[in-house]
């Protein structure tokens, strides 16, 4: 292959979706170097400098082209307009000087830097939506929250807006670092911390997890151990959702809700030693 030339130009990768977890692949791209990464409905878009180094088979399943330098950043932020879960509304941090907030509304005002969570995807705004209505049951205000995989922390953040006292961890260092920034952009105060679950200081009442299949179904104790009350998890795909779900149940959780968009899950379930009333019914002062 040809070198580009010099400033002129930029490697493209267009990767087809269909059969991927997109969030593994968002963070495979990064970790290889990508410059920027586009998610499109049918394709993600990333950006090099140069083919990367790595026999990843990820980056062999795509098709690469070289394509004229533009202001790739600028083209993804054209692309992100806020965007509305329950009460709950996501507005990119270019756009807050121009928002409008309604009066019932929670607006989080986010920048996702490389981490995870524009607030676009799918299993993103289950958990959103899922959160909305546990404060409107009042499973939030002075409830204690763990956001397990923060990624850019628009959970742990829509949680503490609500009142909880939220510890967010994510085992990615750049996400605890877009975390911080986040909750300090909106001025709402976090307990975030670098690892998994093993390090929140639980069992706290609510715990949300928007991780992958896999990583649910490998962390089902651990969720469940970690929860008092109400375990939120989504990242799962529809097509194998009992991957998840089986792990689950095996703690002896019981599941309360399964939810389906656009081909993801999110499972709302509760511990085998959880409150018998319904969630938020006990919230006391």
């Amino acid at each position: 292959m040809s070198s580009a030339p010099v400033h002129d130009a930029t490697l493209r990768l267009e990767l087809p979706i269909v059969g991927i977890d997109v969030e593994v692949a968002v963070a495979r791209l990064w970790a290889a170097g990508a410059l920027g990464v586009w998610e499109q409905p049918e394709v993600l878009v990333a950006w090099f400098v140069q083919r990367p180094d790595t026999d990843d088979p990820l980056l062999e399943g795509g098709s690469w082209s070289w394509e004229d330098d533009r202001d790739w950043q600028a083209e993804w932020k054209a692309s992100i307009g806020p965007i509305r879960a329950g009460r709950t509304v996501v507005v990119p941090s270019w756009l807050a000087g121009d928002h409008r907030p309604t009066e019932d509304e929670l607006t989080v005002v986010l920048d996702p830097g490389r981490a995870f969570g524009s607030g676009h995807h799918a299993t993103t705004l289950l958990c959103l939506e899922a959160l909305d209505e546990l404060d409107l049951g009042g499973g939030l205000d002075r409830r204690r929250v763990a956001d397990i995989g923060c990624g850019s922390g628009i959970l742990a953040i829509a949680a503490a807006a609500r009142g909880a006292d939220v510890q967010a961890v994510d085992i990615d260092r750049a996400a605890v670092q877009v975390t911080r920034k986040n909750a300090e952009r909106n001025g709402v105060h976090l307990d975030v911390r670098h690892g998994g679950v093993e390090v929140v200081d639980g069992p706290v009442e609510v715990v949300v997890a928007n991780l992958i299949t896999d990583v649910v179904a490998e962390l089902a104790g651990d969720l469940v151990a970690a929860t008092a009350d109400r375990l939120i998890v989504s990242g799962i795909t529809e097509e194998r959702s009992e991957v998840a779900l089986g792990p689950l149940r095996e703690t002896g959780a019981r599941i309360d809700e399964v939810r389906t968009r656009d081909g993801w899950v999110l499972v709302v379930a509760s511990p085998p030693d959880a409150r018998t009333e319904t969630f938020g019914s006990s919230a006391t002062s």
